[in-house]
């Protein structure tokens, strides 16, 4: 069986190396999160136009190729050509008709509108109106 090994040092020792272990992992961790947050505050919360732009033209283009894709598949396994590509090209541009709209509205409503936006009308003008 495994018994306690004597390595000649005073339990009081061992304890000090735990709690200096201790103290040099928590450093560790503060040092880590710090960093993280230094990495986390230098990229941009939102993403750049670029990218918005990548993404949407992506999904789009991705939609109508995986359309037309099934569509040609559709054709050689059914002999219908061209109506199968025809058709499921129109449904992919639609799809991914429905992609961009969908992104576009998710990233709208992930940004903040600017500072100087004009919202409209808030209650206190309605009631302004009202009298």
């Amino acid at each position: 069986m495994n018994e306690p090994r004597d390595t000649g040092r005073p339990e009081g020792s061992a304890r000090g190396e735990t709690r200096d272990l201790a103290s040099r992992i928590a450093a560790a961790r503060r040092d880590h999160e710090a960093g993280a947050n230094r990495a986390s505050e230098r990229g941009s919360p939102e993403m750049t136009g670029l990218a918005r732009g990548m993404r949407i033209g992506t999904e789009f283009v991705a939609a109508i190729l995986v359309g037309a894709g099934l569509g040609y598949l559709i054709d050689l396994a059914a002999g219908t050509s061209p109506w199968g590509l025809l058709i499921l090209f129109g449904m992919g541009f639609a799809a991914g008709i429905l992609n961009v709209i969908r992104a576009v509205a998710e990233m709208n409503a992930a940004s903040p509108p600017p500072s100087n936006a004009d919202l409209g009308p808030d209650a206190e003008d309605e009631e302004r109106e009202a009298r």
